[in-house]
């Protein structure tokens, strides 16, 4: 129960023997439906209240509230939490049917004194009615009831029967104060202010009630004992009723506050009170009214469902108007909500003899019928309509709708049509206004919180629990009631800790932070409840209780872990147990003495490990602390390992332990390392023949122990395959498996020699010591040895090459032959002729070490501006030439011969850009690359470091471009590409000056022109375009540019619109359809045409250029080919031509004829 409360009993019968739970006569809820049986008691009372997931064997027993025969019997359930289980003493009680009663507890009345009391206050409008019933031993009776609207009490002792009325009416409509006291000798009654008192006759003792207290009326079976006592109510046409009508509230028992809370059995009321309002002159018709009612009248969707009826015999229809009620309360069904539209005249039916049959009850509410009990259950008459006897109680459900099926019949033992015999159904529907519930309290856990002394404890959705069907969370309030002690604690909420409230939301308990902080007494309480901004719920009382903080150490088993491996440290292995109760308790550790061959670390929100010094409990018991094993080297001795650390507890450090840590070594085995031998190969596999380690302690495979090297080989090289394996490089031993791991000599040695690499065994766990791995390396006679160093040589200069630079020996002979497999780029190679041979010894491809000891073979470079050269060339003891020469071959050898170059100045300065230097008359402009540009050949030279001088410039001046005050005399290439050189033109029009051009070493002078004329803008080039068909060609300034004396800083300031578009293509910058673009988009060729790939070849569109207020309009055409128009010539003939000495010849077709190709045929 609530979670922590658990009782269990052992069943009778040994644990071996299986036994059955027998359920033959059905499983009940909430009562025992009139079971019979032995083992129940007699006076067995049924639950009262609300029910919610009762669930048997995972099944849920109201899942449906339909009763099925033989399956489900169903009993005074209904649908929601009725208001009356949420009521207090304090509510009114409404008693709205003939029937109605409230039953409360054996009345008590006192051995001693012989009294009893009763007090209330009544609101009625009914002129007859019980208020109140008790019987007693021997027939004897207390009661109270309305006569004729007053109030009168009845007490019936040994025979005889004392009645006492009041002189008050009580049925005005308004609320009147009732008492009722008796005696065994007196009896009084007092309504409001007035009090009548009469003595009792019969000389017996005093009355000894027996039963329940009935008020407002009585149940079915107290009902003829009633009448036989002779109660005004309950004779007549109320011998099936009876009961009290109106409001009943302030009910008071010998004194003690009665009301729902306290009710056994309650029939036909509601919580609150609506007083009656005052009846309304009927608009409807009377029950003898027969109706004549149009065809038009009735809605056929009206009726669910309606079969088509004979139109000749009557008029036909049903009325249904929906009832209001509002959530958890009542209506009376009347005629206005049901309308039968018939000819009842026609019929020879009266409106009494129409009678309604529920099929099925509402599904959130019941439907209670104050009819004749003779009459047959769940049916009424059209008469029970017109007076109000048919009730709709909701349920308190918040669901927004309800209904019920019907069936219409008729009592008359006339013959009628088919549809008033019962056989359809139709569906009424009721609509439930919704109701501001109040807010329910509760404490799921029990009312005792238990946390420890001086410390802070978190309130939960499981210790407060505030329920609210129709409010959403977020705007429930919990308040405290009274003050709280402040010697004990305080509520705290987390966004303002450390101080006090008195009120905190719903929100913010969800969110987890109110806190209850202890600070003195032990034991206190808190009285709380909760409020949803209209209502507030009912009260509860939490016990606060401290204790002292005990613990002690819970678990300390260590770890155990392999070497080189990581472990997870969890409260499995080291935990602290507290005397807390759903109480977080800081608890941290301190690591005072951190491991020797280990680490320890913690998971960070990263995700990332990292080293810690210290961690808490809830890292335990999240699993994010690890020791991580860091000690690689091979342990000979049994170590164990541990770490030391300080604990504490809510703040308090009181303990120091040791967590120890068993560490298993790994250890290696080098099976073989055995020594290789290279005998006139130059390669040999290192397999597991040659190299095989194991481990012990762990299982490892092959691709798991790896090798790593730690010194190279001086005289080879390691490969893994063809990968190089250089100073900590690894190998698998897989890899040594797998025949993958190679030894490969660099050089075949003159003489017998060895070689070594060191290495390490290792794996993730650890690493051994070092290793020698030996190789023996036999020399091989016919090796071929090769002297190979650089030469160095002038530009445009020979060199001859000796023995000092190339040469090529065996340890058999020094006589070796050469083959040259790739000449020299940029150069050649020579013999010099010793003889009067006409051999040619120029772009030699042969030679040999003869040659090369005469010091006969010479380099020659081309004059180029190159920096290096080299060629290529087999070394072969045999003097036939070879193309190549493969690994394993012995007595040949290819290399390649390297030649430096230094490069010399050789080249003077050429001018590129010759051409006037337009100026506006006075005015100013830049002198860039475009005006004047020098070229030098030489490739180690940059044309940015030409140096210009000029001297005296009789038009004008050069000025840098953002100082005009300094004059420049001299200045570099690289100032002019920068724009830094600007021109002022002052004095004639035109004219020349002299400047000089040097690279360091060449000076060469020029003139350059200028022309000062108005300003103008005109037309440089205009080729036109010429592109494919179809296809899209870039606009440069080769095509089109303009002219200008204008001082242009920016190519931008140059700018383009296109005045008149192409007809049959598209201008495009930047990839981009555009009207405009600038002198800068066409340098960089971000201006093209596109041809839109019509049968129109030609095209055109105009510009108009403007540049600092001057404008210029021009037209551009553009042509299309076809693409077979721009295949390549053929060249038909190309005879070589015989010219005598200082003699002119004709070259005609015939000796040189070039043909381009158009559709079929041949041009010309």
């Amino acid at each position: 129960m609530d979670q922590y409360s658990h009782t269990s009993l052992r069943m009778p019968g040994h644990w071996s023997q299986k036994q059955d739970l027998t359920i033959q006569d059905g499983l009940y809820v909430g009562g025992s439906g009139g079971l019979d049986k032995l083992y129940l008691p007699n006076d067995l009372t049924g639950f009262r209240g609300c029910v919610d997931q009762a669930v048997f064997n995972e099944n849920n027993m109201l899942s449906s509230l339909r009763p099925y025969a033989g399956f489900k019997s169903v009993y005074e359930v209904s649908l929601g939490c009725s208001p009356q289980f949420f009521a207090g003493e304090e509510d009114p009680v409404s008693f709205f049917s003939s029937r109605a009663y409230v039953s409360l507890p054996p009345w008590n009345v006192s051995h001693n004194q012989q009294e009893a009391l009763f007090e209330c206050v009544v609101h009625t409008s009914a002129k007859e009615g019980i208020v109140l019933y008790n019987s007693a031993r021997q027939g004897d009776f207390v009661a109270v009831e309305i006569q004729e609207g007053l109030l009168v009490a009845i007490v019936g002792k040994g025979g005889t029967k004392t009645e006492l009325k009041s002189l008050t009416f009580v049925n005005d409509r308004n609320w009147h104060s009732v008492k009722m006291f008796f005696t065994p000798k007196t009896l009084q009654l007092t309504v409001d202010k007035e009090t009548v008192k009469t003595s009792i006759s019969s000389r017996s003792k005093g009355l000894q009630l027996r039963g329940s207290l009935f008020v407002g009326g009585i149940d079915d079976s107290t009902r003829s004992e009633v009448r036989k006592m002779g109660l005004v109510s309950v004779l007549g046409n109320r011998v099936r009723g009876g009961s009290f009508k109106g409001c009943l509230k302030d009910m008071k028992v010998n004194g003690v506050m009665m009301g729902l809370p306290n009710a056994v059995v309650t029939k036909d009321i509601s919580v609150g009170c609506e007083p009656e309002k005052e009846p309304e002159p009927s608009t409807t018709m009377g029950p003898t009214t027969i109706p004549t009612v149009p065809n038009s009248r009735f809605d056929p969707t009206s009726v669910t469902p309606t079969p088509e009826f004979p139109m000749f015999t009557l008029a036909r229809g049903l009325d249904k108007k929906n009832l209001v009620v509002s959530e958890g309360g009542r209506g009376s069904l009347e005629s206005k909500h049901i309308k039968v539209l018939l000819d009842f005249k026609k019929l020879g039916v009266r409106q009494s003899q129409i009678m309604f049959r529920i099929q099925e009850q509402p599904v959130h509410g019941q439907i209670r019928l104050d009819v004749d009990q003779d009459q047959e259950e769940n049916i009424f008459s059209m008469l029970d309509l017109w007076h109000g006897r048919v009730m709709y109680i909701h349920g308190g459900s918040e669901d927004p709708e309800d209904f019920f099926t019907f069936s219409i019949f008729s009592s008359s033992r006339k013959e009628v049509p088919t549809y008033l015999q019962g056989t359809r159904r139709y569906r009424y529907n009721i609509t439930v206004t919704p109701t501001n519930d109040a807010p329910e309290l509760s404490l799921p856990q029990g009312n005792l919180f238990v946390l420890l002394e001086n410390s802070r404890k978190l309130l939960t959705k499981e210790v407060l629990k505030a329920t609210d069907i129709d409010s959403n969370h977020t705007d429930l309030v919990f308040s405290i009631l009274g003050n709280l002690n402040p010697d004990a604690g305080y509520l705290e909420v987390g966004d303002n800790p450390d101080t006090a409230v008195t009120t905190f939301s719903h929100s913010d308990l969800e969110e987890g932070k109110v806190n209850y902080v202890h600070t003195g007494v032990r034991n206190s309480r808190i009285v709380l409840r909760v409020s949803d901004g209209d209502k507030v719920s009912n009260t509860v009382v939490l016990r606060i209780m401290a204790i002292g903080l005990e613990y002690k150490i819970a678990n300390n088993t260590g770890l155990e872990i392999i070497q080189g491996e990581v472990a997870v440290i969890s409260n499995k292995q080291l935990a602290i147990q507290t005397n807390a109760v759903n109480q977080v308790v800081d608890i941290r550790y301190d690591v005072v003495k951190p491991p020797q061959y280990g680490e320890l670390q913690r998971l960070h929100s990263s995700g990332e490990w990292k080293p810690t010094g210290s961690f808490s409990q809830r890292l335990l018991e999240k699993e994010r602390l690890r020791y991580l094993s860091t000690f690689q080297e091979i342990q000979t001795a049994t170590a164990t390992d541990y770490f030391k650390c300080k604990v504490t507890v809510a703040g308090r450090v009181d303990t120091e332990l040791v967590f120890p840590v068993t560490v298993k070594w790994v250890h290696y085995n080098l099976v073989r390392n055995v020594m290789a031998d290279i005998n006139k190969v130059r390669k040999v596999t290192l397999d597991s023949q040659y190299l095989y380690a194991t481990v012990d302690i762990v299982t490892l495979s092959e691709d798991d122990l790896h090798f790593r090297v730690l010194s190279s080989p001086k005289k080879g090289q390691l490969l893994l395959v063809h990968e190089l394996l250089k100073k900590n490089s690894t190998f698998s031993q897989r890899n040594v498996t797998d025949l993958k791991v190679l030894y490969e000599l660099v050089d075949r040695p003159y003489e017998d020699t060895s070689d070594t690499f060191k290495f390490q065994v290792f794996s993730k766990h650890a690493q051994s010591q070092s290793y020698d791995f030996q190789i023996s390396i036999k020399a091989d006679v016919n090796s071929v040895f090769i002297r190979n160093y650089k030469l160095s040589i002038m530009e445009g200069e020979s060199k001859l090459i000796t023995k000092d630079e190339l040469f090529a020996e065996t340890l058999s002979t020094k006589e070796l032959y050469y083959t040259v497999t790739s000449s020299p780029k940029h150069g050649k190679l020579a013999r010099i002729n010793l003889s009067n041979s006409n051999a040619s010894y120029n772009n030699i491809l042969t030679f040999s070490n003869q040659d090369l000891l005469e010091e006969r073979v010479m380099y020659i470079h081309d004059d180029t501006e190159t920096t290096q050269d080299q060629f290529t060339f087999i070394a072969s003891t045999s003097q036939e030439s070879k193309s190549s020469v493969t690994d394993e071959e012995v007595g040949s050898k290819e290399g390649t011969f390297n030649i430096s170059i230094q490069l010399v100045n050789d080249e003077k300065p050429v001018r590129v850009v010759d051409k006037v230097f337009h100026v506006v008359r006075d005015g100013q402009r830049l002198l860039t690359l475009d005006d004047l540009c020098y070229h030098d050949a030489d490739s180690d030279f940059s044309d940015g470091q030409l140096v210009y001088t000029r001297r005296g410039i009789p038009m004008g001046d050069l000025v840098l471009v953002n100082d005009t005050s300094h004059r420049l005399f001299q200045f570099t290439q690289k100032e002019l590409e920068e724009k830094r050189v600007l021109f002022l033109h002052r004095g004639v029009n035109s004219g020349r000056f002299v400047l000089f051009v040097s690279d360091g070493k060449h000076l060469v002078s020029t003139l350059l022109d200028v022309s000062a004329h108005d300003p103008f803008l005109s037309l440089g080039n205009n080729t036109g375009l010429l592109v494919q068909k179809g296809k899209e060609v870039t606009l440069t300034t080769g095509n089109f540019s303009v002219l200008t004396n204008l001082n242009v800083r920016d190519d931008s300031e140059v700018t383009y619109k296109v005045s008149e578009p192409p007809k049959n293509g598209w201008l495009y910058r930047h990839g981009n359809i555009s009207v405009e673009f600038t002198q800068h988009d066409l340098k960089k060729g971000l201006v093209s045409y596109r041809h839109d790939d019509s049968k129109n070849l030609a095209d055109w569109f105009s510009v108009t250029v403007k540049a600092k207020g001057h404008a210029l309009n021009a037209r551009i055409n553009v042509k299309a080919y076809l693409e077979s128009h721009q295949r390549p010539p053929i060249l038909q003939h190309n005879n070589t031509l015989l010219v005598e000495e200082s003699k002119p010849v004709k070259i005609d077709g015939s000796r040189l004829e070039v043909c381009m190709l158009f559709g079929l045929g041949m041009n010309g």
